[in-house]
């Protein structure tokens, strides 16, 4: 079906003269800017979204790993009297492994690559425009 409607398209543009020609083509080549322009922004949105979810984890996942580590660090100066320095060093190792686990999320969420769909677009509309002018 899409090889019929390619050749009305044809049949009709065999038709127009070179000005209106160009204009088609313009007209053409300004409605796929503005496809891809609006297809960029929303993946750039989405990208953006899971930065920010990435960083508040990382950051919270950062501080919670510094705050553990002071609270072991206390742990290991009250080791002397074993009693008071066991429930702060239970403290110290939960709040270590809820923070290895934040920032374990956090890095997995970090965009590998940046807008990875509008690249394949381009180079796609490329490949085709390329083809179709040879």
């Amino acid at each position: 079906m899409d090889l019929e409607s390619e050749r009305l398209e044809r049949t009709q543009l065999e038709t127009l003269s070179t000005s209106e020609l160009i204009r088609h083509a313009l007209s053409e080549t300004r409605l796929l800017v503005k496809a891809e322009v609006m297809h960029a922004k929303k993946e750039l949105k989405q990208e953006l979204k899971a930065a920010k979810t990435a960083g508040i984890l990382l950051g919270a996942g950062a501080v919670l790993a510094l705050t553990s580590l002071a609270v072991l660090f206390v742990a290991l100066g009250l080791a002397i009297p074993v009693v008071a320095a066991l429930g702060v060093a239970i403290v110290g190792v939960v709040l270590l492994a809820v923070a290895g686990l934040l920032l374990f999320l956090g890095s997995k969420r970090v965009p590998k690559q940046a807008m990875p769909h509008t690249q394949e677009r381009l180079k796609a509309d490329f490949k085709m425009t390329r083809e179709t002018l040879q």
